[in-house]
């Protein structure tokens, strides 16, 4: 099927030629063929790279342009996968004058400059927040597209996709819903779940050939074999990747873990800079330059760059985002040829590679050791497996142990489906978090009704309707909210204020309950509380990610545990067991690594002191950032102004990592707190002071140098930003004034 026979708009077919789309793969035909731009739903379960990211421009652009005043969301799981779709889909709204806009970020905030957007790009979190703010422009979705929707089956995030879905399909009836999925054993009964159609296929663009090494032998699934690599190569994967380079290609290595996949980038390295062009290493060296100048000096930034230069890197959650953007962009431009993730890569960002390696199919999990990984996180892996365009075939390889391990790879992984999904919406935290959504939005006041509403989820689906495996959670979840305040002790309940604005903060209800009890015990104090307490505060949460203990984090915590002893706040019924003591010790540690963030302490020092590194840190940081916002909140609520005072100060510093001296300092984009310190100490306190300096003695300051002295003065004068670079979430609230008329304050109008 050509695109030039589509019945879509004429502009919207010469954008899509001009990109090089003439003709539609089998699956995007299939869905064409079967009412796709005609309003029907859609569940498409296909592999990766066969193109679902067309069908989803299709739909959502063709019905914005048949239906103008109308809005599509398209949902993906990731901020990173989110911000990929922008790019991609912002070069065919610029043609069309259509207004594209993203947002993935604070989720206490309504972000009003979405009103005047198409097509609305957000996280599931992030919508479902939108849902709960009540904008008001949400009547007016026409289409929602969700990307990745077989991770319904995630524990983390499942739930919330499954929620956001359910609330669509209860209160928009004339919404389009497109499901993107990759290939599940059981996608009929999601599409059976939307109403939709299926589009299941296992065709790709790019044949993909699946295999298992050992010993510099490929088996593939019809048992032919292929000599690749080296024999003597012990774990096969170096060889392999620097064969693949060799032919042209690029390579993805997937380890188990951080380390791994550092040392796997090291062991590729040590075999590939050998095979580099001149130009190579030319194009190699400015992309290392980018990265030395890129964040704070660590270890890992070094490592990291030194890698690149010949041709290697590595890609996972401990480095910075700043890094792992660089990563990403210059593997696309074929700069670096081998990239080593952990598997988390597998699950974000699409970044294709010729030849995948996996050096094993094993995950230690914490309390259970190390076991085999499901077979679709497997076929996630091997779905990087070949770039269309640029490989003539995808080629993804298990690195076998032994030899009798081959064939026992092949049956369970090569040659198996994969396995079935299933909700995760039936766990207390899941519970008590959207049941609050429910009461405050209007839809539940008794115990009945909330099992009406669970009962068109997925999980109602899967259990026929039946509510009886999920009434004990329910009866749970009803019980921590009355007993927190956060409903009415009776039914038919409402919603109290503290409850409204939990809802609003997005925030685990049993959180809620413990900030709240926390900052209610210390309200009457006289005297003045000390940071780290409300930080170990909000460190108790369930909201907050744990952090493992090393060994030599122990001396360092107990120090921190003795010196505020008479300070610590108790909110834990366990804290006198033995489990109830290791997640306080850990609470230590987390505070500990944000109020040395808060104290100018630099990311390296903070990693050689708790391990914390780049990526951890900032994720931490950000994390706390918003429960910190919450704690101040709360603290509104309830009229507490000491924790107010202090709260605010905490938020105002830990933005930019600074003691409160310097904030008048960073004040000015792009100081920065290493900046702003070295200015404060060589004498220039004031922003008033700094006009005054002279240039060249700026310029002999830590972090300066002619041009930023230069410019620091000029953008101090001309009352602008040191640097002029926003993010887009930022862009799209500068380009469009906020008219509070548009939105309004509750749900109750919300879906009518």
């Amino acid at each position: 099927m050509l695109i030039e026979d589509l019945q879509i708009d004429p502009k919207l077919k010469e954008v899509l030629q001009e990109d090089g789309i003439i003709e539609l793969y089998p699956p995007q035909a299939n869905a064409i063929s079967n009412g796709l731009l005609t309003g029907k739903n859609f569940v498409v379960a296909v592999p990766t790279a066969s193109g679902k990211t067309l069908i989803a421009i299709l739909a959502m652009f063709s019905t914005i342009l048949r239906r103008p005043g109308t809005k599509a969301i398209y949902l993906a799981p990731l901020r990173a996968l989110a911000s990929e779709k922008f790019d991609e889909f912002r070069k065919y709204a610029k043609a069309l004058d259509i207004r594209v806009s993203i947002s993935t970020g604070d989720l206490d905030e309504k972000s009003k400059f979405l009103s005047s957007s198409d097509i609305i790009i957000a996280t599931n979190e992030k919508f479902d927040s939108l849902i709960r703010h009540g904008a008001s422009w949400l009547n007016d979705i026409s289409i929602v597209v969700s990307d990745e929707v077989h991770l319904i089956n995630d524990p983390n995030r499942g739930p919330v996709l499954e929620v956001v879905l359910s609330l669509i399909r209860r209160n928009l009836t004339n919404c389009q819903i497109i499901a993107l999925s990759a290939t599940i054993s059981n996608a009929e009964e999601i599409a059976d779940w939307l109403s939709a159609k299926l589009v299941l296929s296992t065709w790709r663009p790019v044949k993909l050939r699946e295999a298992v090494w050992y010993k510099g032998t490929l088996t593939f699934s019809d048992g032919k074999k292929k000599k690749a690599g080296l024999a003597s190569d012990n774990y096969g994967f170096s060889s392999l990747a620097v064969e693949i380079v060799d032919e042209g290609g690029q390579a993805i290595v997937f380890a188990s873990t951080r380390k791994s996949a550092e040392a796997s980038a090291e062991a590729v390295a040590k075999q590939l800079k050998k095979h580099l062009t001149s130009e190579d290493v030319k194009a190699l060296q400015i992309v290392a330059r980018e990265i030395r100048k890129t964040g704070e000096k660590t270890q890992l930034r070094e490592k990291l760059a030194n890698l690149v230069e010949t041709g290697s890197g590595f890609h996972h959650a401990g480095l910075a985002s700043g890094h792992r953007k660089i990563i990403e962009r210059e593997f696309r431009a074929r700069n670096i040829k081998v990239v080593s993730s952990s598997p988390s890569l597998a699950a974000g960002v699409n970044l294709p590679g010729r030849r995948v390696i996996i050096r094993t199919l094993y995950r230690y999990k914490f309390g259970y050791g190390s076991s085999p990984i499901p077979v679709l996180e497997y076929k996630q892996m091997a779905g990087r497996a070949g770039r269309p365009r640029y490989d003539p075939y995808g080629e993804s390889i298990i690195i076998a142990r032994n030899e009798d391990e081959v064939s026992e790879l092949l049956d369970q992984y090569i040659r198996s489906d994969t396995e079935e999904i299933f909700s995760k919406l039936g766990t207390e935290p899941a519970m008590r978090a959207h049941i609050l959504a429910f009461v405050s939005a209007g839809y539940a006041n008794d115990f009945k009704s909330v099992l009406d509403v669970l009962a068109r989820t997925f999980w109602g689906y899967q259990n026929d309707g039946s509510m009886y495996l999920v009434e004990g959670e329910v009866d749970k979840a009803l019980g921590l909210l009355t007993e927190a305040k956060l409903i009415s002790k009776k039914e038919p309940y409402k919603i109290t204020p503290f409850g409204r604005r939990v809802n609003e903060l997005y925030l685990d209800p049993l959180s809620a309950r413990l900030i709240k009890l926390g900052l209610e015990q210390t309200a009457s104090k006289k005297r003045r509380i000390p940071d780290i307490v409300y930080l170990q505060l909000v460190a108790t949460t369930p909201d907050i990610r744990t952090y493992s203990i090393r060994d030599k984090d122990f001396d360092f915590i107990m120090d921190i545990a003795e010196k505020y002893s008479d300070d610590w706040i108790d909110v834990n019924d366990d804290i006198q067991t033995e489990f109830g003591q290791d997640i306080f010790f850990t609470t230590i540690k987390i505070s500990s690594v944000v109020k040395l963030w808060l104290d100018e302490v630099g990311e390296e020092e903070i990693f050689e002191k708790l391990g914390m590194s780049s990526g951890d840190l900032h994720h931490l940081l950000n994390t706390a950032e918003w429960l910190l916002h919450c704690a101040n909140e709360i603290s509104k609520l309830f009229k507490w102004e000491a924790h107010q005072k202090t709260l605010n100060m905490l938020l105002k510093r830990l933005k930019y990592g600074v003691n409160e001296e310097l904030l008048k300092l960073v004040d000015v984009g792009g100081i920065g707190r290493v900046r702003a310190r070295a200015l404060f100490d060589a004498g220039y306190k004031t922003i008033e002071s700094i006009t005054k300096a002279n240039p060249d003695v700026l310029a002999k300051l830590r972090g300066f140098g002619p041009q930023i002295a230069r410019n620091l003065i000029e953008a101090i004068k001309g009352n602008r930003s040191l640097i002029e670079d926003f993010e887009d979430d930022e862009i799209g609230e500068l380009e469009n004034e906020e008219d509070e008329q548009m939105y309004q304050e509750s749900l109750e109008n919300f879906f009518d």
